[in-house]
């Protein structure tokens, strides 16, 4: 053997056992290095948003709803990654999409607990139907006699409770309980006050906090509507607005789902003035002029300015005006659409 071949086994004994040393496989060792220049793409957190793709996802008024059966829905929490706030700029009857309507009605099961003040949604409702046709349909009673394609809504189907605080500000909660527990096809919960939250203490709202919270902990595949007070005359510094806000600011900082009672009977429809700073009450009356006494009624005024049966229309309305039960009406749909899957 000559002496270029010795050096040449050599070389590669030399070549093998560094290898092995270093832990790097012959086959690692052969193989050639490209380099690659580093990527210029910046970090999620560097990167400028005018940069980033638009999404394809439609618009509020053109998206439609996927066809999910009802019990695959995914549980409260997995759906709640926002608030939901229905107030009064959700009572726009021709902003939701008939698609969404239709999904609610499919998939929603509703169980609805008030006294007068509350009635304000279902007679609203119930007139609604007459005024704008059979899509907005609603149906009283449980899914075997509901074969007319009707949003199901039980309507004070608790006989232990009233509303959130009659007989007491508790007995709803485990009347709530019972319920659920008997008709497990139940997927939304909603609630109304009378007049108990103008008395309220701010522990009066938080027991009513603590309750709707503890609920959905136990019962994840239901959705939980909150909801404010009606108005009372007391405006803006007094103690229904202070409790009030006490429940708004909770909804907001939770991403809870409230339908703001209280908002939604200080506007008119063109939601330009907001009259409960104005000590607005339940019945629509209003202080105009500063002097102390309620002599103006915001929806009377706003009725008889418009046309019935085209700008609104006449239904029942406990303590107050049609005008406020139809928009009372409006604001349910979009609540009904919201908790279906449009994105508002």
């Amino acid at each position: 053997m000559n002496s270029q071949k010795l050096i040449a086994i050599s070389m590669i004994l030399f070549v093998l056992s560094a290898c092995s040393t270093a832990g790097i496989s012959p086959a690692a060792s052969e193989q050639v290095m490209v380099d690659t220049p580093p990527t210029n793409t910046p970090a999620a957190s560097e990167q400028d948003p005018a940069d980033m793709p638009l999404t394809d996802a439609p618009a509020a008024s053109t998206q439609e709803p996927a066809d999910v059966p009802l019990n695959d829905a995914p549980a409260m929490s997995e759906q709640n990654s926002a608030a939901i706030i229905i107030d009064h700029r959700s009572t726009k009857l021709s902003d939701i999409p008939e698609s969404w309507i239709e999904k609610a009605k499919q998939t929603l099961r509703i169980a609805y607990g008030h006294t007068s003040h509350g009635s304000q949604l279902v007679e609203g409702m119930t007139g609604l139907v007459s005024f704008a046709g059979p899509l907005y349909e609603w149906k009283d009673g449980g899914v075997e006699e509901n074969t007319s394609g009707a949003l199901d809504l039980r309507d004070s189907p608790f006989p232990e409770a009233n509303d959130l605080g009659s007989p007491d500000r508790t007995i709803w909660a485990d009347a709530t309980r019972s319920y659920l527990n008997a008709n497990p096809d139940i997927n939304v919960i909603i609630w109304s006050w009378c007049g108990e939250v103008s008395d309220a203490t701010e522990a009066d709202i938080d027991t009513y906090l603590s309750l709707m919270s503890r609920l959905e902990a136990d019962y994840p595949n239901v959705r939980f509507v909150y909801m404010t007070g009606h108005l009372d005359g007391s405006g803006a510094e007094g103690n229904l607005n202070r409790r009030n806000e006490q429940i708004r600011v909770y909804a907001h900082e939770n991403n809870k789902i409230l339908y703001d009672f209280a908002d939604i009977e200080s506007y008119d429809p063109d939601g330009a003035i907001n009259y409960m700073v104005m000590s607005a009450n339940d019945a629509c009356d209003y202080d105009a002029d500063g002097d102390g006494s309620q002599e103006s009624n915001w929806a009377r005024a706003w009725q008889s300015t418009h046309i019935e049966d085209v700008d609104w229309y006449q239904c029942g309305s406990a303590h107050s005006e049609p005008l406020v039960a139809n928009m009372k009406a409006y604001a349910a749909w979009a609540l009904w659409a919201r908790l279906a899957g449009w994105s508002g």
